[in-house]
């Protein structure tokens, strides 16, 4: 899977909205802060490419990088900025904390698994979340619908108040945005079952 190419039609555009785009076309999950992507513009991509040359080419002039290096987050993308000397930041200095985004994504992967009308498997969407100073997610949104109205609904039910166990890290840019795929996997792990349409 790793070296499957897909077609990239990507138009330069605002990078929150690229970035959703990408993750659609190439089945892939890519966690970044609004924050971080506020006021940068994708450069364009159109044609056949892997993953990552996709994504690198996207980010090309943003100061952004991708990065893969995690296997608690196996097959997600988190971005990084570039520092003066060409040099990714800590994680921190984006506002993100890897192990709480694994976190996150763990959280609601479980919430979501746990009913059969929101399990992942067979549908494509993308949420806007804002997680309290409690670790409770609040008012969560959804950015682009699931294509089913009942699902829509169970989703944002069992995800409104869902508890991550832990308050985010201090600096934490909020919201962040979760794209979920389908054969999407949260460290190694998938649902029993698949959601209903």
């Amino acid at each position: 899977m790793r070296g499957e190419s897909f077609d990239f039609d990507v138009p330069a555009q605002p990078l929150s909205f690229a970035l959703e785009r990408y993750a659609v076309t190439a089945d892939q999950t890519v966690l970044f802060s609004d924050a971080l992507v506020a006021g940068r513009t994708s450069t364009a991509i159109k044609g056949r490419y892997v993953p990552r040359v996709a994504l690198e080419a996207l980010l090309a002039g943003t100061g952004l990088v991708a990065d893969d290096s995690d296997l608690q987050l196996k097959g997600s993308f988190v971005l990084r900025q570039l520092s003066a000397g060409g040099a990714a930041e800590p994680l921190h200095a984006t506002g993100l904390d890897r192990r709480y985004d694994g976190l996150v994504q763990a959280r609601i992967w479980e919430a979501l698994c746990a009913d059969p009308r929101t399990a992942p498997g067979s549908y494509r969407a993308s949420l806007r979340l804002v997680i309290d100073s409690n670790g409770q997610l609040v008012g969560p949104r959804l950015i682009q619908s699931t294509g089913s109205v009942r699902r829509d609904g169970a989703m944002l039910a069992a995800l409104s108040g869902l508890h991550m166990g832990h308050p985010p890290p201090a600096g934490l840019r909020q919201p962040l945005t979760l794209v979920i795929l389908p054969r999407d996997r949260v460290a190694g792990r998938a649902c029993a079952t698949e959601g209903a349409p």
